[in-house]
């Protein structure tokens, strides 16, 4: 289903774009096709939402103008994920987790998505930033992340991504993902791996190679051991390992 400028998946009588994300360069993107219309969505939800942003004001805005919208649910705000102690790890939370710039958005995707499903596995994440890199939205998706919504969407739109994250859903812009099949195929640079895994993850996969236990690669990349298993998880789903030998042998040419 075409929302906007945002396409969401196969549930609600998408064309499946999501399911294909990994081979956008091979499948066409036809966000023109007729396309069937959903079943009514819930207007309100009883998850609360969690806002995670280091900007008061981008924090604040946002918790007001949903409040005022109609999800009706309750608002939370944090400076960062390490801020945020959930009393319940099982309860159901949605987490809009705020960055600017390249940097900081690449820094929330490859560390602050693990950091949320170490303390909650199955919080709904939405990664809200004002720059809609492609690489970036893909690789959001591919950390397990839920959807990715741009700044230059309106209340309107951010609201409707939420609740279809809610209802089980996935949502992404669909500008990013035609940018992703119009791009050339990047040149290969030191092994298969290097084009899906997170440069964290080949941190974590570095300090593994050396033999070293996840106390070890916790303390020696300032991050925590829950995290780690998350990256290496996360390693092994990527590159189809059955163990940490076979991830040291299959990443062997990540480093040579």
């Amino acid at each position: 289903m075409v929302m906007g400028n945002a396409v969401l998946s196969d549930a609600y009588g998408s064309v499946g774009m999501l399911d294909r994300l990994p081979r956008l360069r091979n499948d066409a993107v036809r966000p023109e096709a007729p396309i069937a219309a959903p079943a009514a969505m819930p207007r309100t939800s009883t998850i609360p939402v969690l806002i995670i942003s280091a900007a008061t004001l981008i924090r604040d805005c946002l918790a007001r103008c949903l409040a005022d919208s109609e999800l009706n649910c309750t608002m939370n705000g944090y400076t960062s994920v390490d801020e945020w102690r959930p009393a319940d790890p099982t309860a159901s939370v949605t987490v809009l987790l705020c960055a600017t710039g390249d940097g900081a958005t690449e820094r929330a995707i490859c560390d602050d998505i693990a950091k949320l499903q170490a303390k909650v596995p199955d919080c709904q994440i939405i990664v809200l930033s004002d720059t809609e890199n492609p690489a970036l939205v893909r690789r959001t998706l591919e950390q397990g992340a839920h959807g990715f919504v741009g700044m230059t969407f309106n209340l309107d739109m951010a609201a409707a991504a939420i609740r279809l994250v809610q209802a089980g859903e996935r949502f992404v812009p669909v500008s990013s993902l035609l940018a992703a099949q119009a791009a050339p195929m990047p040149a290969a640079d030191k092994g298969p791996f290097r084009q899906i895994l997170t440069q964290r993850q080949i941190d974590v996969i570095d300090r593994l190679r050396r033999g070293e236990s996840n106390k070890i690669i916790a303390h020696k990349l300032e991050m925590s051991e829950s995290t780690v298993k998350i990256h290496i998880r996360n390693v092994m789903r990527k590159i189809k390992a059955r163990n940490r030998t076979e991830v040291a042998i299959l990443t062997k040419d990540l480093f040579d």
